[in-house]
């Protein structure tokens, strides 16, 4: 039940002294670390704070990525997509938690397509075969879902900072034309071919 439902609680918490409300919301934003977070940015960080926080989630994706490659070079075929989604939700949650802290949407539109570059760079064979099972057919639909994420943070930003990731971005979706990953593509309907430049 929220406060909005109980309007009489809603009323008395008001009517209190600003000391009285205070130490109540100091009370309540301790009991947040999520939302201490947030406040921690919004209220005493800034610029230089935001970039060590991106170098942070950077050194953090690229612990990420040395487990996956270890990891997944001891898998068979069949296992190896499962292997993957696995560590790459670890790696989104890096940027899940970054970017709901910050609410910087270049950063996290940054950190998104680094995560399907190094995976792309890495294991490219394991996106050029079909037919490879249930498993890897979750894989598809998850990559394929991550992408389109990316594509919507991407045309959300303003052209000029469009102009930045735009190289990065074309050089993604070259290789999911080249891969199997297009035809999930096609069926979410991602006109990737719009985001590659010649």
């Amino acid at each position: 039940m929220t406060l909005n439902q109980q309007p009489e609680l809603k009323e008395a918490i008001l009517n209190q002294s600003e000391k009285e409300k205070d130490k109540l919301l100091v009370r309540l934003i301790n009991k947040d670390k999520k939302l201490m977070e947030q406040l921690h940015f919004n209220l005493l960080e800034n610029e230089d704070d935001l970039i060590e926080r991106i170098q942070n989630v950077k050194a953090e994706l690229e612990k990420v990525f040395e487990r996956t490659e270890k990891g997944i070079s001891k898998k068979t075929l069949y296992y190896k997509h499962k292997e993957l989604t696995g560590y790459l939700k670890a790696a989104s949650g890096l940027v899940n938690e970054h970017a709901s802290i910050t609410k910087n949407k270049e950063s996290e539109l940054d950190l998104r397509l680094l995560i399907l570059e190094e995976t792309f760079d890495t294991f490219y064979n394991l996106y050029q075969e079909n037919n490879l099972g249930y498993k890897a057919d979750l894989h598809f639909i998850y990559q394929a879902t991550r992408i389109k994420a990316v594509v919507t943070l991407y045309d959300k930003l303003h052209e000029d900072l469009q102009f930045e990731y735009r190289e990065r971005l074309s050089k993604v979706m070259k290789f999911v034309h080249t891969s199997i990953l297009s035809d999930y593509l096609v069926q979410l309907n991602v006109n990737y071919l719009n985001y590659i430049e010649d």
